[in-house]
C-alpha cells in the first residue's frame, strides 16, 4: 500500500496541492513503521525518499523551518542519499543560513551517484546552488546592511554563464525607485578636478554650498582634497593617506612617483581609469600595511566577487598567447606605484607575510605590484565601472570655439569663442557592488537617474522601473547606449564585455 501512497501523494504534488500531499505522505510513513517492527536498509530507503517528499512539500509551502526538519529526517534513515541534503540546503537559505546550506550543498554533491540517470541534472541543481550560497553570504550582509538602500532588491546565482542576478523582491510600479548604490570606490575625471576642487568634497563629490563648513585636509603641503563631513574624511582615509601630500618629500613635484604617474595618464582617453587603479591599489596597500586585509582579494571587500580578468586579453593585439608581452606595457606604471605605495617602513619590511603580498612576482600568486594583477584590476573596471554625474543645481556660462568661415577663396578659417550656458555638473568612474550584479538585456525594465530630485546629491546609482515589475523578476539594464544600430551595440557588447547578444533585437 505504501508505493500507492506515495505516489498519490505526488499526484497531488505535482497539481499544487500541497496540504493534501503531506497528509498522504505522512499517512505512508506511519503505514511504514507500523509495517516494520524491525527498522531494515529497505524501508529506511523508503522513509527517507517519503520525508524528502514531505521536505518539499513544506518549502512549497514556504514553511521553512519544517522542511529542513524533514529533509534532516530524511538524511538521518538514508546518510548516502544525495537529494535529502539539497531539501537541507535549500532550506537553510530561505533561512538565512548560508554557512550550514552550503555545507549541505557540498554533501548533495558528495553522494550523488554518477550511475543515475538523473545525477547529471542533480549536480548541476546542486552546483549552482553552491554558488548561490556562496553569493547569499557574501551579498546579504551589505543588503540587511542598508535596508533603506537595498530592502526592495535580492541577489541570485543563476547560472555558471549568467552567474550572478539581482531581482526585484517586492512589486515595483514604473518610475518608482529601485534601489541606490553607493561606490566602493570613485574617482573624478582630471577635468572635473581641476573644475571644481574648491565647489565639491572629494570623497563623495558633493557641491558644498559657500555658507557650509568646509573640512580641509590636514596637511599644509599643497593637497588640494577636502570634505563635507568628517564622516567623508574618514571613509576617504583607506584610499587617500599614502597619496596625500602631507610630508615635506612629497610636495606636488613632477620628480615624485605619484605625480609622474599622474602626468603620464593624464592625456589618455582611459586616464580617469587608469586613477581609478592609482586609488585602489594606494587603498590595497594601505589594509596590508595595517593589517586590515590579509591579502589583496580581501582588500577588494564589498567587490571581490565582480567579474575580472586580464584586459589585454580583450585588446585586438592579443592573439592567445602573448598576454605577458603585452602586460609589459605595464611596467613603467607599475614601478612608479611601486615607489609611492611600496614597503618602506622597516616594521613593514620585516614582516614576512607582508613583504610575500608586495613582491613583484611568486608562483602564480595575484600580489599588488604584478603585472597581472594590475592588468586584472583594469580589466575589473571594464567590466563593471558606471560613468557618474553630480549635478549641482545651478548653471554656468562657459566659452566654447566656433569655427567661422570667410569669404573668398583666399580667405581663412578663424576661429571665435561664444558662450554657452550648461548645466554645473561632475563627471567620474566608481565600482558599485549591487549595482554590478545586474545583468544586461537590450530591452531593459530600468534607468539610472543622475537627477538631484531622485537624491543624487552626492555619487551614487539611483536606479528607477522603467515599465511594471513584478515581484520575483530580474531587474536588467543595457550596458550599452539602446539607440546604438544592432552592429554597434553587438560590437560594443562582444568588446568590452565579452559575449554575443543574441536577443531578437540584436537578431534582427
Amino acid at each position: 500500500m505504501t508505493p500507492s501512497l506515495k505516489d498519490l501523494g505526488n499526484q497531488f504534488y505535482t497539481k499544487g496541492d500541497y496540504d493534501k500531499a503531506i497528509e498522504l505522505y505522512k499517512q505512508g510513513i506511519q503505514e511504514i513503521l507500523d509495517d516494520n517492527n524491525i527498522v531494515n536498509e529497505d524501508s529506511n530507503n523508503q522513509l527517507s525518499l517519503i520525508t524528502s517528499n514531505l521536505s518539499i512539500s513544506y518549502y512549497q509551502l514556504k514553511r521553512y523551518q519544517e522542511s529542513l526538519e524533514w529533509a534532516l529526517k530524511s538524511i538521518e534513515y538514508n546518510p548516502k542519499s544525495a537529494k535529502p541534503y539539497l531539501r537541507a540546503g535549500d532550506a537553510y537559505i530561505e533561512l538565512s543560513n548560508y554557512k550550514d546550506a552550503k555545507e549541505k550543498y557540498l554533501l548533495c554533491i558528495k553522494n550523488i551517484n554518477t550511475n543515475d540517470e538523473t545525477a547529471k541534472n542533480l549536480l548541476n541543481q546542486a552546483s549552482n546552488s553552491l554558488q548561490n550560497a556562496k553569493m547569499k553570504q557574501f551579498y546579504q550582509p551589505i543588503l540587511e546592511g542598508s535596508p533603506a538602500l537595498y530592502d526592495r532588491v535580492e541577489i541570485k546565482y543563476l547560472d555558471s554563464i549568467r552567474e550572478k542576478a539581482l531581482f526585484a523582491k517586492v512589486p515595483i510600479q514604473k518610475g518608482e525607485i529601485i534601489f541606490s548604490d553607493l561606490p566602493f570606490i570613485h574617482q573624478l575625471s582630471v577635468d572635473s578636478f581641476k573644475l571644481h576642487h574648491n565647489d565639491i568634497c572629494n570623497h563623495c563629490i558633493k557641491f558644498i554650498d559657500s555658507s557650509a563648513a568646509i573640512i580641509k585636509c590636514n596637511n599644509t603641503n599643497g593637497c588640494k582634497y577636502q570634505y563635507c563631513s568628517e564622516k567623508c574624511k574618514l571613509e576617504s582615509f583607506s584610499y587617500h593617506n599614502q597619496s596625500c601630500m602631507n610630508n615635506s618629500d612629497l610636495v606636488l613635484s613632477s620628480n615624485h612617483p605619484i605625480s609622474k604617474y599622474r602626468a603620464m595618464v593624464e592625456n589618455v582617453p582611459t586616464s580617469t581609469q587608469l586613477l581609478l587603479v592609482e586609488s585602489l591599489i594606494s587603498m590595497i596597500s594601505h589594509l596590508l600595511k595595517t593589517k586590515q586585509a590579509k591579502n589583496c582579494n580581501l582588500a577588494l571587500g564589498t567587490i571581490t566577487h565582480l567579474k575580472r580578468g586580464p584586459l589585454m586579453a580583450q585588446q585586438s593585439s592579443f592573439n592567445g598567447k602573448n598576454l605577458e608581452d603585452l602586460q609589459k606595457q605595464y611596467q613603467p606604471l607599475l614601478s612608479l606605484l611601486e615607489d609611492a605605495y611600496g614597503l618602506k617602513l622597516k616594521e613593514h619590511l620585516d614582516d614576512q607575510l607582508l613583504k610575500n603580498e608586495f613582491k613583484k612576482y611568486t608562483n602564480f600568486k595575484i600580489i599588488v605590484f604584478s603585472v597581472d594583477f594590475y592588468d586584472n584590476l583594469l580589466g575589473m573596471i571594464n567590466f563593471n565601472s558606471t560613468s557618474t554625474v553630480v549635478k549641482s543645481g545651478k548653471k554656468i556660462e562657459i566659452q566654447v570655439p566656433v569655427t567661422t568661415t570667410g569669404k573668398g577663396k583666399k580667405s581663412n578659417n578663424q576661429v571665435k569663442t561664444t558662450t554657452k550656458t550648461i548645466e554645473n555638473s561632475c563627471w567620474g568612474v566608481g565600482l558599485f557592488p549591487i549595482f554590478s550584479c545586474m545583468n544586461h538585456s537590450c530591452f531593459p525594465n530600468v534607468e539610472i537617474s543622475n537627477e538631484i530630485i531622485d537624491g543624487v546629491t552626492s555619487v551614487r546609482m539611483v536606479v528607477k522601473a522603467k515599465k511594471n515589475i513584478p515581484a520575483g523578476s530580474e531587474i536588467l539594464h543595457s550596458y550599452c547606449d539602446e539607440t546604438l544600430s544592432n552592429k554597434e551595440r553587438k560590437d560594443i557588447l562582444f568588446s568590452q564585455y565579452g559575449f554575443k547578444c543574441t536577443c531578437n533585437k540584436c537578431s534582427k
